[in-house]
Protein backbone atom coordinates (compact mmCIF):
# COMPACT_ATOMS: atom_id res chain seq x y z
CA UNK A 1 0.00 0.00 0.00
CA UNK A 2 1.51 3.38 -0.68
CA UNK A 3 0.56 6.37 1.51
CA UNK A 4 0.96 10.01 0.55
CA UNK A 5 2.37 12.36 3.12
CA UNK A 6 0.85 15.85 2.37
CA UNK A 7 1.48 18.68 5.17
CA UNK A 8 3.35 21.72 5.50
CA UNK A 9 6.40 22.96 3.38
CA UNK A 10 7.88 25.03 6.76
CA UNK A 11 7.53 23.90 9.74
CA UNK A 12 8.58 26.87 11.59
CA UNK A 13 5.65 28.91 9.90
CA UNK A 14 3.06 25.87 10.19
CA UNK A 15 4.09 26.31 13.66
CA UNK A 16 3.96 30.16 14.32
CA UNK A 17 0.65 30.10 12.21
CA UNK A 18 -1.43 27.99 14.63
CA UNK A 19 0.42 28.17 17.88
CA UNK A 20 1.77 24.30 18.30
CA UNK A 21 5.10 24.52 20.06
CA UNK A 22 7.16 23.19 17.19
CA UNK A 23 9.12 20.74 19.53
CA UNK A 24 6.02 18.91 20.24
CA UNK A 25 5.40 18.66 16.71
CA UNK A 26 8.18 17.09 14.86
CA UNK A 27 7.65 15.00 17.37
CA UNK A 28 4.22 13.58 16.26
CA UNK A 29 6.22 13.64 12.65
CA UNK A 30 8.92 11.70 14.35
CA UNK A 31 5.54 9.01 15.58
CA UNK A 32 3.77 9.30 12.30
CA UNK A 33 7.04 8.07 10.54
CA UNK A 34 7.08 5.12 13.29
CA UNK A 35 4.13 3.68 12.87
CA UNK A 36 4.60 3.96 8.72
CA UNK A 37 8.00 2.24 9.32
CA UNK A 38 6.84 -0.40 11.12
CA UNK A 39 3.80 -1.13 9.25
CA UNK A 40 6.33 -2.04 5.80
CA UNK A 41 4.08 0.84 4.04
CA UNK A 42 5.52 2.53 0.93
CA UNK A 43 5.30 6.58 0.87
CA UNK A 44 4.88 9.29 -1.55
CA UNK A 45 6.53 12.32 -0.83
CA UNK A 46 7.39 15.21 -2.99
CA UNK A 47 10.91 15.18 -1.90
CA UNK A 48 12.28 17.67 0.46
CA UNK A 49 14.23 17.54 3.97
CA UNK A 50 12.98 21.09 4.94
CA UNK A 51 9.21 20.31 4.94
CA UNK A 52 6.74 18.50 7.50
CA UNK A 53 6.14 15.01 5.08
CA UNK A 54 10.28 15.97 4.55
CA UNK A 55 11.14 14.84 8.32
CA UNK A 56 8.31 12.26 8.05
CA UNK A 57 10.39 10.85 5.15
CA UNK A 58 14.23 11.18 6.93
CA UNK A 59 13.24 9.49 10.38
CA UNK A 60 11.35 6.38 8.11
CA UNK A 61 14.47 6.03 5.90
CA UNK A 62 16.36 6.21 9.33
CA UNK A 63 14.47 3.34 10.71
CA UNK A 64 14.71 1.32 7.21
CA UNK A 65 10.91 1.67 6.04
CA UNK A 66 9.97 -0.20 2.96
CA UNK A 67 10.55 2.38 -0.19
CA UNK A 68 10.35 6.04 -0.65
CA UNK A 69 8.41 7.42 -3.78
CA UNK A 70 9.24 10.95 -4.78
CA UNK A 71 6.93 12.90 -7.06
CA UNK A 72 9.02 15.38 -9.03
CA UNK A 73 8.19 17.76 -11.58
CA UNK A 74 11.47 17.21 -13.16
CA UNK A 75 10.61 19.00 -16.64
CA UNK A 76 9.64 22.36 -15.03
CA UNK A 77 11.15 25.72 -16.19
CA UNK A 78 8.18 27.57 -15.06
CA UNK A 79 8.96 27.82 -11.30
CA UNK A 80 11.92 25.93 -10.79
CA UNK A 81 12.44 23.17 -8.06
CA UNK A 82 13.05 25.22 -4.91
CA UNK A 83 14.55 22.56 -2.27
CA UNK A 84 13.34 19.33 -4.23
CA UNK A 85 16.08 16.80 -3.43
CA UNK A 86 15.97 13.61 -5.77
CA UNK A 87 18.31 11.88 -3.88
CA UNK A 88 15.65 11.31 -1.04
CA UNK A 89 13.27 8.74 -2.73
CA UNK A 90 14.23 5.02 -3.92
CA UNK A 91 12.06 6.21 -6.79
CA UNK A 92 11.53 8.86 -9.22
CA UNK A 93 7.92 9.81 -10.09
CA UNK A 94 8.57 12.58 -12.79
CA UNK A 95 5.33 14.41 -12.89
CA UNK A 96 6.37 16.78 -15.67
CA UNK A 97 5.72 20.30 -13.77
CA UNK A 98 4.15 21.37 -10.82
CA UNK A 99 0.64 22.16 -12.57
CA UNK A 100 0.74 18.29 -12.73
CA UNK A 101 2.49 17.60 -9.01
CA UNK A 102 -1.40 17.21 -7.17
CA UNK A 103 -2.98 15.17 -9.85
CA UNK A 104 0.24 12.26 -10.10
CA UNK A 105 0.51 12.46 -6.56
CA UNK A 106 -3.28 11.69 -5.67
CA UNK A 107 -2.60 8.94 -8.61
CA UNK A 108 0.29 7.48 -7.10
CA UNK A 109 -1.74 7.12 -3.37
CA UNK A 110 -4.05 4.63 -2.38
CA UNK A 111 -4.10 6.59 1.01
CA UNK A 112 -3.45 10.54 1.53
CA UNK A 113 -2.37 11.21 5.40
CA UNK A 114 -2.53 14.99 6.27
CA UNK A 115 -0.04 15.43 8.59
CA UNK A 116 -0.48 19.23 9.18
CA UNK A 117 -2.90 22.01 6.16
CA UNK A 118 -0.98 24.57 4.41
CA UNK A 119 -1.77 25.54 0.66
CA UNK A 120 0.24 22.87 -0.96
CA UNK A 121 -1.95 20.08 1.13
CA UNK A 122 -5.26 21.61 0.29
CA UNK A 123 -4.63 22.07 -2.93
CA UNK A 124 -2.93 18.05 -3.03
CA UNK A 125 -6.60 17.00 -1.06
CA UNK A 126 -8.91 18.73 -3.04
CA UNK A 127 -7.28 16.89 -6.21
CA UNK A 128 -8.50 13.51 -4.38
CA UNK A 129 -11.67 13.98 -5.39
CA UNK A 130 -10.58 13.49 -8.72
CA UNK A 131 -7.89 10.72 -8.47
CA UNK A 132 -7.53 7.92 -7.53
CA UNK A 133 -7.48 7.63 -3.53
CA UNK A 134 -9.16 4.94 -1.40
CA UNK A 135 -9.19 7.31 1.81
CA UNK A 136 -7.95 10.55 3.03
CA UNK A 137 -7.29 10.59 6.57
CA UNK A 138 -6.59 13.90 8.43
CA UNK A 139 -4.54 13.41 11.84
CA UNK A 140 -6.69 15.97 14.00
CA UNK A 141 -3.62 15.99 16.51
CA UNK A 142 -1.85 19.29 15.74
CA UNK A 143 -5.19 20.26 13.57
CA UNK A 144 -6.54 23.82 14.80
CA UNK A 145 -9.58 23.57 12.57
CA UNK A 146 -11.80 21.03 10.50
CA UNK A 147 -11.91 21.77 6.71
CA UNK A 148 -14.56 24.17 5.40
CA UNK A 149 -17.93 22.03 5.33
CA UNK A 150 -17.94 23.19 2.03
CA UNK A 151 -15.23 21.38 0.97
CA UNK A 152 -15.99 18.45 3.34
CA UNK A 153 -18.67 17.15 1.14
CA UNK A 154 -16.80 16.65 -1.81
CA UNK A 155 -14.36 14.60 -0.17
CA UNK A 156 -14.32 11.45 1.77
CA UNK A 157 -12.59 12.71 5.22
CA UNK A 158 -11.78 11.06 8.23
CA UNK A 159 -10.21 12.85 10.91
CA UNK A 160 -8.17 10.63 13.56
CA UNK A 161 -5.31 10.79 16.38
CA UNK A 162 -1.97 9.44 15.93
CA UNK A 163 -3.60 6.73 18.08
CA UNK A 164 -6.10 5.38 15.49
CA UNK A 165 -3.47 5.52 12.54
CA UNK A 166 -2.37 1.80 12.71
CA UNK A 167 -5.82 1.15 12.60
CA UNK A 168 -6.83 3.17 10.15
CA UNK A 169 -3.96 2.85 6.87
CA UNK A 170 -4.47 -1.20 7.25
Amino acid sequence: MRIGIIGPTRIDKFCAATGFEESEYRHFLEKVAEILAEGGYEIIVTPSYTSAPGLVTQVYKDLKGKKVIGVVPEDDTEFGWFDLDETIPDEVINCGTWRNQPETFCESSDILLVIGLSTGAMIELCYSKWFKVKKLLILKDFLSNKLHPEIEKDLDVEYISIQELKEKIR
